[in-house]
């Protein structure tokens, strides 16, 4: 997507294209943040791509909003779900996660995908009211069956069974039921696991749900995602940052417990003290996953600033056993790399410009900000300090041109005199693997396996804030194959900033 939107806690689904019969789409829904001082925003848009090229992300509008006497409510994260009906058409209930007073458990309806959504269960005689059981950050499932589920909440995780009929409102005689546990509840006094509805073995407080409920059904299983308070013994260490996963025989649980799937905050690196940095800034996420034509993705958000969090999506390996959990049949999802490359699983390509604030490694200082102007050019990263580390990855080498006559090109705004940037081809071995310095302090390596391809001093540039484009001749680059991540370390001999970060690419 383009950085001056700004789409988290997204939910993907894979729907028939409405207006192109016998082709696949694939739709992200989520929040919206607009509001730039407050979580999310006044209306919900979906964005979608073909899903024989993710490369063609398209924005279809506003899908709903929700205005009550003039006042437009705050739309938090939805959901969808797909509904086909006995003489198969086909019915798209939005959940908006609106938490207004009276429309918590709102739900709309739509007859194509990208809506427009219209609220489907307002109580009788009321305009501004509606009858549901949905709470916070709703997930819904239409089962095949024709039975329907829902999961929601926050710091304390709830299911219940659904009236197919409504969906929206409890099941007749049905109650809501606690889920897994949250992070306080595991670590309470009296913390009794079988009052929740996980399987009980050595993975007991290992949960910690704090929201962004998500439901899958994954071959004969189902797969329960969620927001995790991660543990303080754990390399991630206690943050929210984690999707993690339990999966089950039955959306009714129990749910054994699985693993994390992307911790958002990037690579956990062994400092000096003993503990763990981190490769970018925290946060929250939210997200889930979607098989598109034929391969994994987890799609999740980083947090550009706290109110400005990206979509962002890593290929992943999902793996299932037809056998029953009770006899060893489980969900594996590897845990995915926090990268730039997100759907080029081969690497992208390195002769097309990419901009610096899509970087996936920020260490040492540097400042992003966030773009909402539609036809805002530059997205720098601000004030990067001598020390500072900016890292893409990964370019894919074996797209050509290989030629000898390579430049690098990047495009910057020094701010000092006397300042420069050296240039390092990472592998990606390296991740998580930590940056190593000389006896006087300065970054000799960015990683285990890290080469340096060059280095450039910044001497006799204007230096007058406005960006200018380095050309630097890089004849080594011709030998390198394969998947390699691209770092640079800045470096000056002041305690002002050495410059702001435009832009990067090589050129034949």
């Amino acid at each position: 997507m383009p950085l001056w939107e700004h789409i988290p806690d997204g939910e993907p689904y894979v729907f028939d294209d409405p207006d192109n019969p016998g082709k696949r789409r694939v739709y992200i829904y989520g929040s919206h943040d607009t509001h730039r001082d407050s979580y999310c925003g006044d209306d919900l848009v979906v964005w979608s791509a073909p899903v024989e090229d993710l490369s063609d992300w398209r924005c279809d509008g506003v899908i709903f909003e929700s205005i009550v006497d003039g006042k437009p409510d705050t739309l938090f994260a939805p959901d969808v779900a797909l509904v086909t009906t006995k003489n198969g058409g086909k019915k798209y209930y939005l959940y908006p996660n609106n938490q207004s007073w009276g429309r918590g458990g709102m739900a709309a309806v739509s007859s194509r995908p990208d809506g427009g959504f219209k609220v489907c269960n307002l109580r009788a005689g009321n305009e501004s009211e509606t009858d549901g059981c949905l709470g916070f950050d709703p997930a819904v499932l239409a089962d095949d069956d024709g039975c329907a589920y829902g999961y929601w909440g926050f710091r304390h995780s709830e299911w219940a069974r659904l009236d197919p009929d409504t969906m929206a409102t409890l099941m007749a005689g049905e109650t809501a039921h606690s889920n897994i546990p949250s992070w306080d509840e595991q670590e309470a006094d009296g913390y009794d696991p079988s009052e929740y509805n996980i399987v009980i073995d050595e993975n007991v407080r290992k949960w910690g749900f704090f929201e962004a409920s998500s439901i899958r059904k994954v071959g004969n299983k189902y797969v329960f995602i969620y927001s995790r308070n991660g543990r303080p013994e754990e390399p991630t260490g206690k943050n929210y940052n984690q999707l993690a996963y339990g999966y089950s025989d039955s959306p009714c649980g129990p749910w054994k417990w699985g693993g994390i799937i992307v911790d958002a905050q990037g690579e956990a690196v062994k400092s000096p003290s003993g503990g763990y940095d981190r490769s970018f800034q925290g946060g929250n996420t939210h997200g889930s996953i979607c098989e598109i034509d034929g391969r994994w993705y987890v799609f999740y958000h980083r947090n550009v600033k706290p109110f400005a969090r990206q979509a962002m999506a890593e290929p992943i390996e999902v793996e299932w056993d037809w056998e029953p959990v009770s006899l060893g049949g489980g969900v594996r999802i590897s845990t995915a790399e926090v990268t730039t490359s997100g759907f080029y699983a081969d690497g992208m390509n390195p002769y097309k410009k990419v901009k610096a604030a899509r970087a996936c490694y920020l260490r040492f200082g540097g400042r992003l900000e966030p773009v909402y102007d539609k036809n805002a050019d530059a997205a720098p990263i601000f004030d990067l300090p001598n020390g500072a580390v900016v890292g893409f990855k990964y370019f894919n080498f074996d797209i050509e041109p290989r030629s000898r006559g390579i430049k690098l090109m990047l495009e910057l705004a020094p701010k000092c005199a006397d300042c420069g940037v050296d240039v390092y081809m990472r592998p990606p071995e390296a991740a998580g693997t930590p940056v190593v310095r000389g006896a006087d302090g300065e970054i000799m390596s960015v990683g285990d396996g890290s080469k340096k391809l060059c280095s450039v001093k910044f001497d006799g540039m204007a230096g007058g804030g406005a960006p200018e484009i380095i050309k630097i001749d890089v004849p080594e680059i011709a030998q390198y194959r394969g998947r390699w991540g691209v770092f640079f370390v800045f470096h000056g001999s002041s305690a002002a900033p050495v410059c702001d970060f435009y832009s990067m690419m090589f050129s034949s």
